[in-house]
Formats: C-alpha cells, sequence, structure tokens
C-alpha cells in the first residue's frame, strides 16, 4: 500500500509540476497564439493524470478501503481510478493533502510499556 501511495504522490509531481507545467507552460506562455488558451493547462493535466492512472492501475478508494479493512473490499476499478487520476492531475501538493488526510501515520509506542 504505501508503494502505490509514493508512486501517486511521484506521478502527481512528475505530471504536474515536470511535465505539463514545464513544457506544456512554456509553450502557452511563449507562443503568442496559445497565451488565451493557458486555462486548458489544467485539463491537459487532469488528463494525463487519469490516463496514469488507469495505465498504472491505481486506485485511492480501493487503497482507503484496504486501509480501513472493509469487507468486501473494494476492487481497483474504472471510477476509483478516474478519481485517482484527476488528484494526480490537480499536483503533488493536493495528493499528500489527501493522503495526510486519509491514511495518517499511525503513533508508535512511547514507552516500554506500551509496547508490551
Amino acid at each position: 500500500m504505501l508503494g502505490a501511495l509514493v508512486i501517486i504522490t511521484f506521478l502527481a509531481f512528475l505530471v504536474t509540476e515536470g511535465v505539463v507545467e514545464y513544457f506544456a507552460g512554456q509553450l502557452f506562455q511563449h507562443i503568442a497564439k496559445l497565451v488565451p488558451f493557458s486555462w486548458a493547462l489544467m485539463y491537459l493535466s487532469a488528463a494525463v493524470g487519469v490516463l496514469l492512472a488507469m495505465y498504472y492501475r491505481l486506485d485511492l478508494v480501493a487503497l482507503l478501503s484496504q486501509y480501513l479493512q472493509i469487507q468486501p473490499a473494494i476492487v481497483i476499478d474504472w471510477p476509483g481510478e478516474v478519481l485517482t487520476g484527476l488528484a494526480i492531475g490537480r499536483g503533488a501538493n493536493f495528493v499528500h493533502d489527501l493522503i495526510t488526510q486519509f491514511f495518517p501515520v499511525k503513533a508508535a509506542p512511547d514507552t516500554l510499556s506500551d509496547r508490551l
């Protein structure tokens, strides 16, 4: 589960800040005819995020059901992949906020008596 969360965060960072903003964003800023259409960058990010989530079969909804041990567990399916892709398209900050809100870090025991 942790591996999938790391991959999702990495893709969000790579896709949004790396590929779309750096490459496509530069085109929309420096080509005069594209400047009025710079609003389309967010839709491009969303589309690339959804495609990557579906290609890699990443589903935050299914991961959350596993984490919460919901029975029967939610299986990876296209609606969860689309939602995950939209989150990836929003960027690393958005994905990080989602993960920290829904997948809190379990506290380690502080004392020896807590461990026993």
